[in-house]
């Protein structure tokens, strides 16, 4: 069995500049690769081989605490599971910030709220935190920035008064998905609220489809239901007794879409003859089954550029007014077969 290496002195900056003949600082230059430095390409060449052949990293802590901030920049874990939407946005976000030099870090704790959460982000002297408006206060944004915490951006259904917010309403995704199903001549629609962990989410979409369904005069049917092949079946079956069930569903995701696709099938009932059916977040799976899903697309490649474009903005300001404008993100429907 092979033996676990055991913890040893790691190689420090000074044994960089000792391995490469030259100094400390020109180490620090050529590691934070300093604009203006006047270090040759030969001497960086020098540095970087010493730093591969010693194994150095940069202590991130040390350089933090010398410099009161560092590169990182913190995503406080949504209080929902992670989905395919969210897991493109942070891929997205983490590349653009990497080609600015800022490292994307995850903080796992989901239940962190006001002053408790500002303290755990702030023992990583972070350049950035982007979080959710219902887990930051006045008084915890307050407290980022005593920390040395350069920018907070927030992100929720309404903009609040205490730092920049990027604006995007789950209610938005009920609503253009309902407003397509109606152009496309449906009066009967039916609703999927989840239960369990995404009844949130789930709760603030169906608001967005309450409000359009009241502006069309839609006849709307409200199901909670869990994320079950059982309990899918047989509310497909009870539809396709009912001679005037639905002829829409809206199944908040795209993987109750598929659910709700092959309950439908097995009840005997077509898609998109017989009912519609439109999910949310065009993931690959929309693709893969038949019929391809319809579905209402977040674009989280753009909405991942803007989150980077307004830290990048609020970083680079000069002045507290110079505040970037931030528009709302608006999802569209992307159309398939199955609505």
């Amino acid at each position: 069995m092979p033996k676990v290496p055991r913890p040893g002195k790691a190689p420090t900056s000074a044994d960089v500049a000792r391995a490469a003949g030259v100094s400390r600082t020109t180490v620090s230059f050529v590691l934070n690769d300093v604009p203006g430095s006047g270090i040759s390409d030969a001497t960086r060449q020098k540095v970087l081989a010493a730093v591969r052949k010693l194994g150095y990293s940069p202590n991130a802590g040390a350089r933090a605490l010398r410099a009161g901030t560092s590169n990182l920049v913190v995503y406080a874990m949504p209080r929902w599971p992670l989905g395919h939407a969210i897991d493109t946005l942070l891929e997205r976000a983490r590349d653009a910030l990497a080609e600015r030099g800022l490292v994307l870090i995850l903080h796992g704790d989901r239940k962190l709220t006001g002053l408790d959460a500002a303290r755990a982000w702030a023992e990583l002297r972070p350049r950035a935190v982007l979080a959710d408006t219902w887990r930051c206060t006045p008084e915890s944004v307050a407290m980022l920035r005593q920390h040395g915490v350069q920018t907070v951006v927030l992100v929720g259904e309404e903009s609040v008064p205490y730092a920049p917010t990027v604006v995007f309403e789950q209610k938005r995704i009920g609503i253009v998905a309902t407003r397509y199903l109606a152009e496309r001549g449906h009066r009967r629609v039916a609703a999927i609220v989840p239960t369990g962990e995404l009844r949130e989410p789930g709760e603030l979409r169906f608001a967005g489809v309450l409000e359009a369904a009241d502006e069309e005069a839609l006849e709307l049917t409200r199901v909670d239901m869990p994320f079950d092949h059982g309990a899918a079946l047989t509310l497909a079956r009870g539809w396709a007794a009912d001679p005037d069930r639905p002829t829409a569903v809206f199944a908040y995701n795209d993987e109750f879409a598929a659910l709700m696709l092959r309950a439908l099938r097995e009840a005997g009932l077509a898609v998109p003859d017989d009912m519609a059916v439109m999910g949310v977040d065009d993931t690959p799976l929309c693709e893969l089954v038949t019929p391809r899903l319809s579905t209402v697309a977040l674009h989280t490649t753009s909405f991942a550029e803007m989150h980077v474009r307004v830290l990048m903005d609020l970083i680079d300001r000069t002045h507290e007014d110079d505040l970037p404008v931030i528009p709302e993100h608006e999802p569209l429907v992307v159309r398939r077969d199955s609505a």
